[in-house]
């Protein structure tokens, strides 16, 4: 006959192991993000599309005051609210002189391309 302390020492087991599976594999729960919960950019590239961290590190190199998003950069509006959120204060501007455009994008005649990189061009026009 199986006593009642096994039977819940069963149960915190099984209950260890599916909180374990939920973090792990279900979650996408990222345990570098509590290693490091108090660096600027913890957990950055979890939360974040790649053109957004990608416009961040043109905005810094280029000390940009201000810039703005092609029109096919703007139709994708998880890209652009992500973009606008994570490079705030640095706000978008209608009559930047600097434009980020998405990589698979034409090229402006009028602009001069400042940065090619893997996922954006940064132009200045």
């Amino acid at each position: 006959m199986i006593n009642n302390k096994s039977i819940k020492f069963f149960f915190i087991i099984v209950c260890i192991l599916q909180i374990f599976y939920i973090f792990h594999f279900r979650s996408g729960f990222k345990l570098e993000v509590l290693r490091n919960p108090f660096n600027i950019n913890s957990g950055v590239e979890y939360a974040l599309p790649q053109e957004s961290i990608e416009a961040k590190n043109l905005v810094k190199k280029f000390n940009l005051v201000n810039f703005n998003l092609s029109e096919n950069f703007k139709k994708n509006s998880y890209l652009y609210q992500r973009t606008i959120e994570f490079n705030y204060p640095i706000r978008i501007q209608d009559k930047s002189k600097y434009i980020f455009i998405l990589k698979e994008e034409k090229n402006k005649a009028s602009c001069k391309i400042l940065e090619n990189g893997n996922y954006l061009k940064l132009m200045k026009c």
